[in-house]
């Protein structure tokens, strides 16, 4: 901090007057592509609302917070001359035409002509050059006449002469005569009161207060006069000189009492009352076009700039001046220090030296000095540059060599085992720097045995050297004794092992070394003797964890370096309060990628590094504080669909009801007047539809699509870089809805359900009638079903007892073939005994007893006729079985009938041989026939194919 404290003091020794125009301010040009207009603008005004109003070569120019916008006038011709009045009306002039645009209620400007009033005044193609208001009273200026209106009638003023303007300064309305002088303008007589003589035969081109009985006088060629009501002389000062080259063509004066002078050669000029010059801008360091036609400065006291060939932003009410736009670009600087009388930038490009004349920076580069250009270091009273060739001593324009190791990149004074001494570090080597016998810092040694390009380092309380890598990780050195050795190298290659390897930004904060890698703040615990969690700062800057940079003021204020902005603050009470915030965008230009830079200098003044100049912020100097509250405004509302676009009212007091459509698309545009609007952001709430506000938006437009019909009530925050509430606005309206949902849709559909009631009430009588009706068919219908259900039942039961039957016939047929087939056998069986006990008594067994036994036990044998009788029988149980099959099968034999009938009662072969009078075998080969004639399957069982057969 004692090195710290001594850079400041240092800093603290006065400039030459070479630096007497420290800076210019912020600058932005805007072309005709932007705003979409005519390049030539002749003049600017500002509403109290804080629009812009712009002459253009095509109408009206008006900018808001919600962008750029042309209204023509009657004829389409360009406008000389705009003035904004208090009532909200903008008066303007143009080629034989003046009047004024008016807003209406839907935020439209109307152009309203004030010319048709004066048609018995022949205009000679005069044109309106000023408008100037005066007690209550618009005067509109030609050369040969001038037009006065009261808000109601224009009244016409001709004369012989040429008049040149007709403005107003402390209270009085004064008129410029050509080739007489400045005259005082008084109930329609023109006074002279400065002879054009007094003025060196110089034409005025305006009149400004100076004090209460003193105005100044800006002439054309001649610079600017003072009078005081008697006396007019020139006003001696360093300025004024060089005025009268530039050829003066318009002069205001800022709330801050600065006087601004647009000129027609030499852009604008920016005087205090004391005549010196507080900056110059023209083509040479910022302005697109040099040619000023009209300047005006608004609520904020900044200056808008009507051009030739264009239109200008200068945001003089800042504490932040620029040096940039040098003759040579030198490219992304990466520091930058007063020193001696002249301005050194080290940059990419090399290491250069500026000297400033007649406002302009002449920048030049330093012999020997090109290639990168990495620091600036004023210790001691001696400027070090760490360059890309090695690291040198800068005295005036020359440079002593102090080491050749290349890349110095950066360097801290320190005491490390009780020496004071430098170390630095570059591409490869630390290297140490010791004070020599005259007290000069002087190159001493490398730490031969650390080797590694690092970026930044700083030094801890115990004098350990902390190094970030240019590309991986963080180092800790610790020296030896003699600062000749690194006794320990500690390797971090990242602050979280679950991490990879990375770029770590070092810095030191109230002394203590800490850590970030964009991602949360660590710190080295000398207990545990590891790198940890920063707690407290992660805690306190929550939200900044992005920050790369850290730069101390003294032990209680810094500046950190983020991504996107430069924050300013302070560390009381265990608190982190942010002061200042200034985002890259202040700077209309890129910043240098990653190198992003602020160095302290003098009390309360800083430097910030850019691409191809610096910035410098002046605390100290005042700045205009605009005591009126800005508004927000509801610039333009539209709802629209696929068949049309209508307009709403803007004034979030009218009532505002709009019917409802296929698909109600919402858009509006606000507007807060402040400049640059990058610097405003939006918040947006539609009451009826979100439940909270939106993120912040830079962008001043917002829509909503297909909106359901009800109440709605729109709010808009304005809120400035610090997230700071600047004005609100609620705009309240109501979609109708439909006619199918309005009050008479809701009357017709109360009528029509008591319709739909009523004939609903006779509809059911009428239904309950047919469903008797339907019913008593119904049940009439159940009784048949019923009655017919009973008869099949009848039926079934009849069918099962024939079934019954069928199967008692069967079992009685079945039975009755068994005994016959018995009874066979046992006649057989009796023939046979009979037959053997013949052949055993021969004659004594007459033949008479013998074949009368015979004939009686063959005429008891089966015989075809019974055969008849079974098969009739058969044929009636099983419902015409044989007459069927003889039918399907044509070919079968009556024995062949016979087997099947035998087989459909399911006897087995024994029986049927018996039965058929035939052997067992003969059975076999009966039924393997049978099989072939009725060309059954061999997997079908024969007795089944007789069952199922029908």
């Amino acid at each position: 901090m004692k090195n710290l404290f001594l850079f400041i003091l240092l800093l603290l020794i006065p400039f030459s007057k070479t630096f007497s125009q420290l800076g210019i301010p912020y600058i932005m040009n805007f072309s005709k592509n932007e705003y979409s207009a005519a390049g030539q603008n002749w003049a600017v005004d500002v509403s109290d609302e804080g629009r812009i109003y712009f002459g253009n070569s095509k109408g009206l120019l008006q900018y808001s917070g919600a962008g750029w916008s042309l209204f023509p006038i009657q004829g389409n011709g360009y406008v000389r001359s705009v003035m904004a009045s208090p009532d909200g009306k903008v008066y303007v002039g143009s080629f034989e035409e003046f009047g004024y645009f008016d807003r209406n209620k839907y935020g439209h400007l109307t152009y309203f002509s004030l010319s048709d009033s004066v048609k018995n005044y022949s205009f000679h193609n005069d044109e309106i050059w000023d408008i100037t208001s005066y007690q209550n009273k618009i005067y509109f200026r030609s050369f040969s006449s001038y037009f006065v209106y009261d808000g109601k009638t224009v009244i016409t003023e001709e004369h012989p002469f040429i008049l040149l303007f007709i403005q107003k300064a402390n209270n009085v309305l004064y008129a410029f005569r050509q080739e007489a002088g400045l005259c005082q303008l008084e109930d329609k007589k023109l006074k002279l009161v400065v002879p054009i003589s007094k003025l060196n035969n110089d034409v005025a081109v305006d009149v400004l207060p100076y004090s209460n009985n003193k105005i100044i006088i800006p002439t054309s060629k001649n610079g600017i006069f003072i009078w005081d009501g008697t006396n007019c002389i020139p006003w001696e000062n360093e300025v004024n000189t060089q005025l009268k080259s530039a050829t003066i063509n318009k002069a205001v004066m800022a709330k801050d009492s600065t006087y601004i002078i647009g000129t027609i050669t030499d852009g604008v000029y920016a005087i205090d009352k004391s005549g010196k010059l507080i900056w110059k801008i023209n083509t040479n360091n910022g302005l697109h076009n040099n040619t000023i036609l009209g300047i005006a400065v608004d609520n904020d006291n900044n200056i808008w700039v009507a051009s030739d060939n264009g239109i200008s932003y200068i945001r003089n009410n800042s504490q932040l001046r620029f040096i940039n736009l040098f003759r040579q670009n030198v490219g992304s600087v990466y520091s930058a220090i007063f020193h001696n009388n002249y301005l050194y930038l080290a940059t990419n490009q090399g290491l250069f030296y500026c000297t400033q004349k007649n406002g302009e920076y002449d920048t030049k580069l330093i012999p020997g000095m090109s290639e990168q250009a990495w620091i600036l270091s004023l210790i001691d009273n001696q400027l070090i540059c760490g360059h890309n060739s090695g690291t040198f001593e800068i005295t005036g324009e020359k440079t002593t060599m102090l080491s050749d190791v290349k890349g110095a990149t950066d360097i801290r004074k320190t005491i490390i085992h009780g020496q004071e001494i430098l170390v630095e570090s570059t591409y490869t080597y630390l290297n140490i720097y010791k004070l020599d016998k005259s007290g000069r810092w002087s190159f001493s040694h490398s730490i031969s045995d650390f080797i590694q390009p690092i970026r930044k380092l700083e030094v801890d309380a115990q004098g350990n050297i902390w190094a970030s890598h240019f590309y991986k990780g963080l180092y800790c050195i610790s020296l030896s004794p003699d600062l000749k050795k690194a006794e320990k190298i500690n390797y971090y290659p990242s602050l979280d092992n679950n991490k990879p390897s990375g770029i770590i930004n070092l810095f030191k904060i109230k002394g203590r070394m800490v850590f970030n890698d964009t991602e949360g703040f660590y710190t080295f615990d000398d207990l545990s003797n590891k790198i940890i969690p920063y707690n407290y700062l992660n805690e306190e800057l929550g939200t900044y964890k992005d920050i790369r940079n850290a730069i101390p003021l003294n032990n209680d204020t810094y500046w950190f370096i983020r991504k996107n902005e430069f924050m300013k603050v302070n560390f009381k009470d265990n608190k982190i309060n942010i002061i200042k915030r200034i985002p890259f965008s202040y700077f209309n230009t890129e910043m240098p990628d990653n190198n992003e830079n602020i160095i302290p200098y003098n009390t309360n003044k800083y430097i910030f590094c850019l691409n191809n100049g610096i910035a410098i912020l002046n605390e100290n100097q005042e700045i205009y504080q605009n005591t009126e509250k800005k508004n927000i405004y509801i610039e333009s509302a539209i709802v629209y669909s696929n068949e049309q676009t209508t307009s709403l009212p803007v004034n979030p007091n009218d009532k505002v009801t709009f019917n409802y459509q296929k698909s109600n698309n919402l858009v509006f545009w606000v507007s807060y007047n402040y400049f640059p609007s990058n610097n405003i952001q939006y918040k947006f709430k539609l009451e009826g539809l979100d439940t909270d506000f939106s993120p912040p938006t830079l962008n001043a437009k917002k829509e909503y699509e297909r909106l359901h019909w009800g109440k709605y009530i729109l709010h808009v925050k304005a809120l400035d870089n610090l997230d700071n509430e600047l004005s609100t606005i609620s705009y309240p309206f109501e979609i109708s809805p439909p006619f199918y949902a309005s009050n008479v849709a809701i009357i017709l559909y109360i009528l029509l359900c008591i319709s739909m009631i009523i004939g609903l009430y006779y509809g059911v009588l009428l239904y309950v009638k047919k469903s008797k009706n339907k019913i008593a068919k119904e049940q009439e219908k159940l009784r048949k079903e019923e009655f017919e259900h009973q008869e099949q039942k009848i039926i079934k039961l009849k069918n099962k007892n024939l079934e019954a039957d069928l199967t008692f016939k069967s079992k009685e047929l079945a039975t009755s073939t068994m005994s016959i087939i018995k009874k066979n056998e046992v006649l057989s069986e009796i023939k046979t005994e009979l037959e053997q006990q013949k052949d055993k008594l021969g004659t004594h067994f007459p033949n008479k007893y013998y074949e009368r036994l015979i004939r009686l036990i063959e005429s008891n044998l089966s015989s075809e006729d019974d055969w008849k009788i079974f098969q009739a029988n058969f044929d009636r149980i099983h419902e015409n079985f044989f007459r069927n099959l003889k039918a399907t099968y044509p070919d079968l034999t009556p024995n062949d009938l016979k087997l099947c009938a035998l087989l459909r009662l399911n006897m087995n072969t024994k029986d049927m041989a018996n039965l058929m009078s035939i052997t067992v075998r003969g059975i076999e080969v009966a039924r393997y026939r049978l099989r072939k004639k009725l060309d059954i399957p061999s997997e079908k069982n024969l007795i089944d194919f007789m069952i199922e057969f029908k």
